[in-house]
């Protein structure tokens, strides 16, 4: 495997394996990694989707269910939240085939896929950011120019960049 990409993506959720595949599509090299080995476990997300996001979004038809109108959203304290709409406005994902997917189209696209590996922290010098990943007992070095922290609301990445 290589030590070197243009951006390296910490994170292969929804918004993760999209800038992959988009990135590489553009001919730019990525390295996509994630503590989990496969995808389509302890998802974290409902997979409701909004028509303007279908828009925005190819998502492949085989991975949506049927539109609906309405959607009822529990939170973890067990309060719910009703969404109506008028319109066929909801859809509801199958995110662990829809992440296969997509993890399939960035291995087509050139992607390299780093499974079962965590990100421990970065240093940055000279327009380099080296990027330190632990995957079982050992720990590697990658360079990049890019990092792109796309590992949740809780991010390790953006915590160590200062980000909000």
């Amino acid at each position: 495997m290589r030590t070197s990409y243009d951006v390296t993506i910490i994170g292969a959720g929804l918004a993760g394996l999209q800038c992959a595949r988009l990135l590489a599509r553009e001919g730019v090299s990525v390295l996509l990694v994630d503590r989990k080995q496969t995808l389509n476990q302890k998802i974290h997300t409902t997979g409701i989707f909004v028509r303007r996001t279908l828009v925005d979004f190819d998502l492949p038809d085989d991975c949506l269910g049927p539109p609906i109108r309405h959607v009822t959203l529990y939170s973890p304290a067990h309060r719910s939240l009703e969404l109506v709409s008028e319109h066929d406005e909801f859809r509801i994902s199958r995110m662990g085939q829809l992440y296969e997917r997509y993890l399939q189209q960035c291995l087509h696209s050139g992607v390299a896929w780093l499974p079962q590996t965590g990100y421990l922290s970065h240093s940055s010098a000279h327009g380099k950011v080296t990027l330190r990943l632990s995957s079982g007992s050992s720990t590697r070095s990658i360079t990049t120019r890019y990092l792109i922290g796309a590992d949740g609301a809780r991010s390790r990445v953006a915590r160590d960049l200062k980000l909000d």
